[in-house]
Formats: structure tokens, sequence, C-alpha cells
């Protein structure tokens, strides 16, 4: 809308902040998030409150009439707990995002995946009916500053595992991220494949401790339903019905989605990026979890008081008291590599080299291959594919 108004009255010289801020105080109309995609929690209890207050307008008895009033109002009383705890999450954000704004030495961070694009992406409706080449983009977002980072890459290039996710966020903080930060906040959903896991957990920990890149880490998740961020804001931007023959032709796409503050930077995923951080750790730390994942709430590794005991501290809930928990093995079956400050040891790589598809899928895109350029066609024609 910024642009449209600029475009028609180019000798008015309005910000986009500007622009927004009238547009949101001096008009009956605001911007929301997006209806779609919603907490299933949420979406039960409605369902349930729903169905009784309809109950209660068809029974006149008034032993009925009593029950349903006092089940209905602990349905809304779960109901209003359950909004408060997933509040909290993002309170913690802001709180982390005005202490990266003040500190140098501080910054806070979501990431997530975003939705998979197809390749070819083009308006034959052919489409509908064949399968397609998959492209992942994983977002890290830096609340301080606004800055995006896309790692864009196609499905014969890497997975989306715990191997590489650690391996972007290696990149992330060696690459990207300023020298001078020392405390680093992340949040991210629960998911159990990509960030919450105990690849996830050691990596964090071998950063702070072996690799001594930050002087602490803190992990938030937040209640399910609820984990909306500014990875999802971003991903919004991206326009995900443009042409696209090309995995060039998506990080064109990526790269021209925001001009403010910053346009999105996009690294280009080949099958030599990822690492295999699983494998690697197992050599320094426990192969097994000690504890249950699938409750944290918060976790936190830090040099602050004994280094020696390299800890890291857990909780299930956001007020609850840390729990202290050791990862490092009873007795060392390795000779310890020592790493000077600012360096990092690298695992083996993940691949050999581009990860075949399906046959059915190969046959798919040799059919829709026909509808695209020449340059489309011969990526097409030479992706590896499985024989059955």
């Amino acid at each position: 809308m910024h642009q449209m108004f600029q475009t028609k009255y180019p000798n008015a010289k309005v910000s986009y902040e500007t622009y927004r801020q009238c547009f949101c105080s001096d008009f009956n109309i605001s911007f929301g998030y997006p209806r779609t995609d919603t907490c299933s929690k949420c979406d039960e209890l409605t369902a349930k409150i729903t169905g009784l207050q309809k109950q209660l307008k068809n029974n006149r008895e008034s032993d009925d009439v009593a029950n349903i009033n006092k089940e209905i109002t602990s349905l809304e009383n779960e109901a209003k707990l359950h909004k408060i705890k997933a509040d909290v999450f993002y309170k913690r954000k802001t709180r982390a995002k005005q202490l990266c704004k003040q500190s140098v030495e501080h910054e806070a961070i979501s990431m997530d995946f975003g939705k998979n694009l197809q390749l070819p992406n083009i308006t034959t409706n052919d489409i509908y009916y064949k399968r397609q080449l998959s492209m992942y983009a994983f977002n890290i977002h830096e609340l301080s500053s606004a800055k995006s980072i896309f790692y864009l890459y196609p499905e014969t290039e890497g997975k989306k595992g715990s191997d590489d996710v650690s391996s972007f966020l290696h990149n992330f903080v060696y690459e990207h991220l300023d020298e001078k930060i020392r405390h680093l906040h992340i949040f991210c959903d629960s998911c159990s494949g990509q960030n919450k896991n105990f690849t996830m957990i050691r990596f964090l920990h071998y950063l702070v401790y072996e690799a001594k890149k930050l002087d602490s880490i803190k992990v938030t998740f937040p209640v399910r339903g609820h984990s909306y961020m500014e990875c999802d804001k971003n991903m919004g931007l991206v326009n995900t019905k443009s042409k696209a023959e090309l995995p060039s032709d998506w990080i064109e796409v990526f790269e021209n989605a925001r001009k403010n503050p910053f346009p999105f930077k996009v690294v280009s995923i080949d099958n030599q990026f990822c690492r295999q951080w699983t494998k690697f750790l197992d050599t320094l730390y426990m192969k097994k979890c000690p504890f249950a994942t699938r409750t944290i709430k918060e976790l936190k590794i830090s040099k602050e008081g004994n280094g020696n005991e390299q800890k890291l501290m857990l909780r299930s809930s956001y007020y609850a008291a840390w729990d202290k928990c050791s990862i490092l093995p009873k007795k060392k079956t390795h000779s310890s590599t020592v790493c000077a400050e600012n360096e990092f040891l690298m695992p083996e790589k993940s691949y050999d080299g581009p990860l075949p598809i399906k046959k059915a899928k190969y046959n798919d895109l040799k059919d829709l291959k026909i509808f695209c350029s020449s340059a489309a066609q011969e990526y097409f024609t030479n992706l590896p594919h499985l024989d059955e």
C-alpha cells in the first residue's frame, strides 16, 4: 500500500513508518495475524464451549443447567490459562529484543523452516496431477536489527534434519553474527526432528564450552500452537505464486521480497554444506539423552559459575526452578582436541553428492519440463534419481 501511495503521489515524501502510523491511528482498520494454522488446543476448547452453550439454550432443567454452566466455566478457565502461558513466550521474546538493542554483547534470533516451495512453479494445470521438486527455506531472523537470512536449497542438496539445522546455525554464528556477541537467545518451535533434540542441545553446548565462540546460549520454546514468529512474517512476504523453473529463480524471488529495513540475505546451499553433527557429537557427549526433551520449555548453557562442570540447565515451565544436567560421558573414550579461541573443529560432510529423488517423481518432472525453458529442461533431465 505504501508503494502504491508513492506511485500515485510521487511528490509526497512520506516514510513507511509515518504511513503505517497514520493508517493505523486515523482509520478504523488494523493489521492482524492470519487466522490459519490456528492452535489445536484453542480450537478444541472453543468447540467444546460452543457445544455446551448450545445445549444450555435447549435445556431448561435446573440441575442440568448448573452442571453445564460449571463445565463451561471450567473450560473457559482452562482456555484462559492456556493463552496466558502462550503469551509468556512472546513477552520473553520482546524483552530479549529490547536487551539486544541495549547491549552490543547480546543477540536474539528466531529460526524456523518455511513452507516448502515447488519446482517448477508454473501455471500449467498438469501441475495439480504431478509431483514436483521441493525447495526448502530455513530462516534465521535477528531480533535486534531485523536482518534476516534464508538458507535455500532443493531436496537434492539436503534434508531437514537436526544435522542440517546445526549446520545452518553454525554458519550463521561464524559468518553472519557480529563478533562482539557473547550471549545468544534463540526462539524456535518444538519440532523434535529439527530444533528440540539431543543433537541440537549438544551442538549448542559445544559452541559454548569447546568452540568457545559464545559465553552463553539460551533457548525458549513456545506453547504448542502458539509459535507465530518473525520467520512466519518473513515467509509471508515471499510471493509463493511466482513463476520459478530453477532454484536460481526462487533465490531471486527471495532477494526481492523485502526492501526495508534490509533485503533478505539468501545463502544457496549445495550438498557439500551440511555436516554430520550427530556422529561427531557422539564422540564427545553421551549418545543417549539422559532427560526427556519433550517437556522442556527453556534450556540454558552458560560459562557462569564453575566452568569445569560443563552442565546445562533446563526447566519444563517458564517459571519453574532450573534443573542441572550433565551430558558428558562418565569416562572419555576419545582424545580431546583442543581448538584455539574462535576456531571450530568441523565434522565430516553429510552427503557424498546430490541426493537422488524417487523414480516416480522424476518421471513426473520429465512430463512437466516440456512447459519450461531449455535451461530448466536440462536441469530436470540431469536430476539424480533412483532406478526403481
